[in-house]
Parts: C-alpha cells; structure tokens; sequence
C-alpha cells in the first residue's frame, strides 16, 4: 500500500513551528533573514509552508532559535519529508496543480473528513463514475490525461482502507446530496457506483447519510469538507469548498466555525443512516 504522507500539509507544519520558535526568542522576521543572509520573503514563504524549504536553510533557523534536541530531531524529519515528491505527483504533473496536491496532504494528515457534496465524493467514486465526470466536466482532457486522474482518484481511496499501514484509516462522514443520485449518464455506472456506497457504507470509519429532496434548502450550496487533523498540537482544521474552476481553502477560526455551524444545519436534515441505506437499495433495485 502507498505511503500517504502529505508534503504540502508537513511543510505548513514545519513553517508553523519555525515560526513558534522565532517568536518565542522576540525575533523578528526580518532580523532573522538578514543573520541568514537569505531574503525576508523567503523566510516569510517557509513559515507560512509555501515552499519546499531547503535542509539546510531549516538546520540555520534552528540553530539561530537554539531549539531543543527533541524538537530540532523532530523539525528536521519533518524537511526531509517535507522534500519526497507525493505518490501522486508524477501521474498530475501536466493536469493538476496546487488544489490536488493540498487536498491529497489534508487526506493524509487529517484524522476525520466531514464532507457534504453533489456529486459523490471523490473517496468513494468507483473508477467507471469518476471518468464520467472527468470526461464531461474537463473536456480539454486527453484520455491519458482522464486515466491518470482516475488513478489518482483510486489511490487516494488508500486513505480510508481498514487496511491502511502508516497510519489509522481516515474517519469518513459524508452527508450527499439526493440529486447525487438521480444525475445519470449511464444507468450502468450509476448502479455499480450505488453498489460501493452500500459497501462502504458498511466499513466501520465511514459515515454515509443522504440529504433528501423533502429537505428543501439548507445552508449548504455547494461541495465543501472539513479537515480535522491528525496531530492537532502542529496542524489546524482547514475548510476545503470546491468550485468549478479552483478549490478553496480556509483555515481561520472563524472560517471553520462558519463551516461547522453549516455542517450542523446539514445533519440536521439528513437522513439518518439505516434511512440512508434503504434510499440506497431502493435505488439500486430500480
């Protein structure tokens, strides 16, 4: 099984530290910069994690912070991870950017995704379904590009395996939209791909709900997650909202509370899950 590190999500916990560190000495940033003889912008851009910092730019700030061993050992494992290339990085290198490679980190860094969407998630799309929407929603695409993203979309799905090794699988609760279910191009395809919500829906990490027609409108308009790290004493929750041409990305207190107080509207209409799973067989039989 692949390793699931998340490079973009250890370099912003790298930063973080760093920073921690400067402030903790009442350093400020651009004296920092200068005892480095590197560029403010540059010191900015390692501690915010918009970079790949370099090992030894990483050895000279913890020297200059005089950290302690076990943090400097644990600071400098994190460079060196934060420098191996994501599994999935050599299949999107000439069809995916930035969004992919941020969302596939908090995958495999979070400990819990919360996810409302419209169409099915992408961590719970069968192949056949996710190069459906590939095909329609990215028309520029070659069929080698298509099959490289459906790859990755299959291998992302490592995360949340009972038999995942580098770590506990990713704890899935996905409220979806009814209209997920009744958006068909192929009756075929959508049967086999309500066949693998019911047996996933089974795994004891994954909570599937679905939000019915009857509920009318809820404060949720379009795709959005919630990420709850899996070491919450150097990462952050962030709030992932999917758009057509880019995601976005928000990790502000009040981003994530905004986004929880929208989650609980959610639930709040959903059906529960031994509701949801008759739905689902429902329209399966059909």
């Amino acid at each position: 099984m692949t390793v699931t590190h998340g490079p973009v999500v250890i370099r912003r916990r790298l930063g973080h530290v760093l920073k921690q560190l400067r402030t903790a000495k009442s350093l400020q940033l651009g004296e920092v910069a200068r005892d480095l003889e590197i560029s403010p912008s540059k010191l900015s851009r390692i501690e915010t994690g918009q970079v790949e910092p370099k090992f030894r730019d990483v050895r000279d700030l913890l020297d200059r912070y005089e950290a302690a061993d076990d943090v400097r050992s644990q600071v400098l494992d994190w460079a060196s991870e934060a420098k191996s290339p994501g599994w999935w990085q050599p299949l999107s290198a000439t069809v995916a950017g930035a969004d992919l490679n941020l969302l596939i980190s908090l995958e495999a860094e979070a400990c819990r995704k919360r996810t409302f969407c419209m169409p099915v998630t992408g961590l719970l799309q069968t192949e056949a379904y996710a190069r459906s929407l590939f095909a329609v929603g990215d028309v520029g695409l070659s069929a080698v590009e298509i099959e490289n993203l459906v790859e990755i979309r299959r291998r992302r799905q490592e995360v949340i395996s009972p038999g995942r090794s580098d770590a506990p699988p990713l704890e899935l609760h996905v409220v979806l939209d009814e209209a997920a279910l009744h958006r068909i191009n192929d009756p075929g395809v959508m049967r086999d791909q309500i066949r693998l919500l019911l047996e996933r829906s089974e795994q004891p990490n994954i909570t599937l709900q679905i939000l019915p027609f009857s509920a009318g409108w809820t404060s949720a308009i379009s795709t959005f997650s919630i990420f709850t790290p899996r070491h919450p004493e150097t990462d952050w929750p962030v709030v992932n909202l999917e758009s057509t041409e880019s995601d976005s990305y928000y990790d502000s207190e009040s981003a994530v509370a905004g986004y929880e107080a929208v989650w609980r509207n959610v639930l709040a209409h959903a059906l529960d899950v031994d509701a949801t799973g008759r739905v689902l067989r429902r329209q399966y039989r059909a």
